[in-house]
């Protein structure tokens, strides 16, 4: 049992570190950009929940990843790791590619088509073109780091993930108020210091990928197999799927919340930004039972993944529950940072305390989902998934919040129901999946 938990936590702790340097990151950015204006707050915030979805589908792939190569790794399968990997690059790169085009010829009509207008508009579309114009590096970033964990090296991708940040920072920091004689390019330098940033990480996860058992090679790379009948595709198309109604249905509630108000709109992102750190326990955790829980599948050992499961939920829901509440102690004094509007203050405290006293219930639908995409039932999660945002969260958004006239608070009770109708149906098909 130690030993178990022990592996678990070698994964899923450095996974949890990336996490929470990525967050902070993302955390002070938004503290950067509200010294600009309210406006900018809202432009990002608008722009990181369509990055979300861009998001969504490349961690969606990086599952896929490591759920396949793990399972080849646990069965001694070889020749269908050496086809993983060789999907997996190339996958990613057309992704990439295809998403960084679309967003550099449709940022404008995308931004209108959700309500952005004025200045609003005119701030996202920069921000948008940069940011999801080099699509490409977030992609590769993504699939190279999990290339890299299903390695047996999962600090490898934490260290370099702190370097990119790091840079990140320096280069948001000079760009958005033009140091050292730099133009101050305010939310465009948001956009251009994180393009290059993710550049330099791309270039140092390749470099340290060549280092392991998985390193990319001529060989490989000639292979014949055909990349879109490939298990990774057939197993990331549905945890894409799961991922896109997640996301989708939040830009869908984003577009909700701004016909509420600009400044309820920036105290929901603003609320948003202090409690993405309450998810990542369960996100790191997550990592580590795709890759550990694929192993004990592909070795046919059922004991061990019912015993990953069963610590990761515990750890998950305790750490995420002590955390949020934390956050939810200190919210009256770290509002204050980003913003001194009644209005957008009001609306960020909704968000904190929904968040805090829903964080077991969370964690419940991120490790059930993860534990059965690992034992291969992408599609259980996707349709759960799909029923959870679309009819449950977004209909009871509209109905409470726009309906009968709760605003942001209605959305949030919506939120609730949702992940509590998810986290029973997903650990009810694990419990089957299990026993058969």
């Amino acid at each position: 049992m130690k030993n178990k938990t022990h592996e678990l936590l070698r994964y899923a702790l450095p996974a949890v570190v990336e996490n929470i340097l990525q967050t902070s990151l993302g955390f002070v950015d938004g503290l950067l950009i509200a010294k600009i204006s309210l406006v900018a707050v809202s432009a990002v915030s608008l722009v990181n929940g369509i990055m979300a979805v861009y998001q969504a589908v490349f961690i969606a792939l990086a599952v896929a990843v490591a759920t396949v190569i793990s399972n080849s790794i646990g069965a001694k399968k070889t020749t269908a790791r050496s086809d993983a990997i060789h999907d997996a690059v190339l996958l990613a790169l057309l992704l990439g590619l295809v998403l960084s085009l679309f967003s550099l010829l449709f940022a404008q009509p995308i931004l209108w088509a959700l309500g952005a207008r004025g200045a609003l508009w005119q701030q996202g579309c920069l921000f948008f073109r940069v940011v999801a114009g080099s699509s490409i590096l977030m992609v590769l970033m993504t699939v190279l780091g999990q290339l890299i964990r299903t390695a047996d090296r999962p600090k490898t991708p934490m260290v370099i993930n702190l370097v990119v940040n790091l840079l990140n920072f320096v280069l948001d920091l000079l760009l958005i108020f033009g140091y050292f004689g730099l133009p101050k390019l305010g939310v465009l330098g948001v956009g251009i210091g994180t393009a290059l940033a993710r550049l330099v990480g791309v270039g140092l996860l390749f470099y340290q990928l060549q280092k392991t058992p998985h390193r990319i090679t001529a060989a490989i790379m000639r292979r014949q197999t055909s990349v879109f009948r490939s298990d990774i595709v057939k197993r990331a198309l549905p945890i894409m799927g799961e991922r896109l109604m997640m996301r989708l249905g939040d830009v869908l509630i984003f577009a909700l919340i701004i016909a509420y108000g600009t400044k309820v709109f920036a105290g929901n992102s603003i609320g948003e930004t202090l409690t993405a750190y309450n998810y990542l326990p369960a996100f790191g955790f997550a990592t580590g039972v795709s890759i550990l829980i694929g192993r004990a599948f592909g070795a046919k050992d059922q004991a061990q993944v019912q015993v990953l499961t069963r610590q990761s939920l515990v750890i998950t829901a305790v750490v995420s529950t002590v955390l949020g509440g934390l956050i939810f102690a200190l919210s009256p004094m770290m509002l204050h940072f980003f913003t001194q509007d009644p209005t957008a203050i009001a609306a960020a405290r909704i968000v904190v305390l929904i968040s805090f006293v829903s964080e077991p219930i969370v964690s419940g639908v991120i490790i059930y989902t993860a534990a059965l995409q690992a034992t291969g039932d992408a599609k259980s999660p996707f349709y759960i998934t799909m029923a959870g945002m679309w009819v449950i969260r977004i209909g009871l958004a509209w109905l409470l919040g726009t309906r009968l006239g709760l605003g942001l608070l209605g959305v949030w009770l919506a939120t609730i129901l949702d992940n509590l109708f998810r986290v029973i149906v997903l650990k009810l098909r694990y419990e089957r999946r299990i026993r058969n």
